[in-house]
């Protein structure tokens, strides 16, 4: 997942826990981590629709130098659980599929956007978890 980040480089910083990621998180992480992994994403996805781009909120113009603790979350959210979703599926392409695509097993919601909260973030680990065991294919 801090790969996904850009790593020590762009972090600043080696993360040798989960504690560390928290510190970090809280003091507000590199804006150039959520360029690195929106345009990961951007960069992996057939066809992103404009609604998907304008609904997670990621702005690349002019990003500040860091940012903010709430959108520190956000990103380390959106990062493992495409880090979790490579994993399941097999590649980065088949996870920003899976995580830009509207999905039936959460009404119809896509992935990504529910990330902003701990509660779509656990329904989209849910899921990953169901796929990975075959209890959702």
């Amino acid at each position: 997942m801090v790969d996904l980040l850009g790593g020590e480089q762009v972090l600043g910083a080696y993360l040798k826990s989960n504690l560390d990621l928290v510190r970090a998180t809280r003091e507000g992480l590199p804006a150039e981590t959520a360029v690195r992994l929106w345009q990961l994403i951007l960069g992996s996805a057939d066809q992103l629709r404009k609604p998907v781009a304008v609904e997670v909120g990621f702005a690349l113009a002019c990003p500040p130098d860091r940012l903010t603790p709430e959108q520190s979350d956000m990103v380390v959210r959106t990062a493992t659980v495409l880090a979790r979703a490579i994993d399941v599926l097999g590649d980065t392409k088949k996870a920003v599929h899976w995580l830009t695509t509207p999905n039936r097993a959460l009404a119809g919601e896509i992935p990504i956007a529910l990330l902003d909260t701990s509660a779509g973030t656990h329904e989209a680990e849910t899921l990953l978890e169901r796929i990975e065991y075959g209890v959702y294919s």
